[in-house]
């Protein structure tokens, strides 16, 4: 019988090696990961957040304390993810030899490249992400099926890049690819949907939302990537920051977001962020 502490070194080896399957075969079915942003509840909704996290290839680069007892253990950790350093923190509480209940947090740890951060704190709203679930193939699934699916998706997450929405169900569905072939249904079900009035999005958007919300709202960074959020959603982000004081916005938009390096995608983005912030002030 495995040790709590063996549990949680076998966790951190199975996360660095990106073996999804592994890890959630850590996990009861009814197991709740509880994060800031919102907790996630069950194997599927496991499957799609743990799924995100892999994908920025954590690696496990020092493990700061660790304490067990029965069926509880604690951890901290230094892990880099998607190119940046992170101290993670939190707790397994155990059913067994498998992870009932996980607590966990990151925070991101100051580089040694002279990272400033801003000082100003502004308010976010959490961000609530579509728990999982399988969906038929977007290729061969008529209209009456798509269309319920991706209602759930924006009616989560909107307001919601098209892109990352059509990604999401695609990933549901067992693909792996956002193709040609399965963004025209997805697309018609859109319009579709927007013709139905149960979403809106203007003209020529990219941001699909439910009818009658609002356009923009402020929120967690959540499991998207950066380039994910909507820009005037990072403008406005933008727009709070100024007003509470901030003068290096794209350094602020990172540290709102627990995000710790510049890279030039990321440049380039808040710099488009920033324009658009600053013609709504006009």
């Amino acid at each position: 019988m495995s040790t709590p502490r063996e549990l949680l070194d076998r966790h951190l080896r199975l996360m660095q090696a990106g073996d999804l399957e592994g890890v959630l075969g850590q996990y009861h079915e009814d197991a709740v990961l509880v994060r800031f942003a919102a907790p996630v509840v069950g194997k599927a909704a496991l499957r799609e957040h743990l799924g995100a996290y892999l994908a920025g290839r954590p690696v496990v680069k020092e493990v700061l304390n660790v304490a067990a007892s029965d069926d509880v253990v604690s951890y901290q950790a230094v892990v880099e993810h998607a190119g940046e350093e992170q101290r993670t923190y939190g707790a397994l509480f155990l059913r067994g030899e498998r992870i009932a209940r996980q607590v966990s947090g990151l925070f991101p740890v100051t580089s040694g490249e002279g990272r400033r951060k801003s000082g100003v704190h502004v308010d976010l709203e959490p961000y609530t992400a579509w728990p999982s679930r399988a969906v038929p193939d977007p290729r061969s699934a008529g209209r009456e099926a798509i269309g319920p699916a991706l209602l759930e998706i924006v009616a989560a997450e909107g307001p919601i890049l098209a892109e990352r929405a059509y990604r999401l169900y695609v990933k549901a569905s067992g693909g792996k690819a956002l193709t040609s072939i399965a963004r025209a249904p997805l697309s018609g079900s859109t319009f579709r949907l927007r013709q139905a009035g149960a979403i809106d999005f203007e003209e020529g958007s990219e941001v699909l939302r439910p009818a009658g919300t609002p356009e923009v709202r402020v929120r967690e960074l959540g499991p998207r990537a950066l380039d994910e959020v909507p820009l005037r959603e990072v403008a406005e982000l933008m727009r709070r920051l100024r007003a509470a004081g901030a003068t290096e916005l794209p350094r602020a938009v990172l540290d709102a977001y627990g995000l710790v390096r510049m890279t030039a995608k990321a440049e380039d983005f808040l710099a488009q962020a920033e324009q658009v912030s600053l013609m709504a002030d006009v």
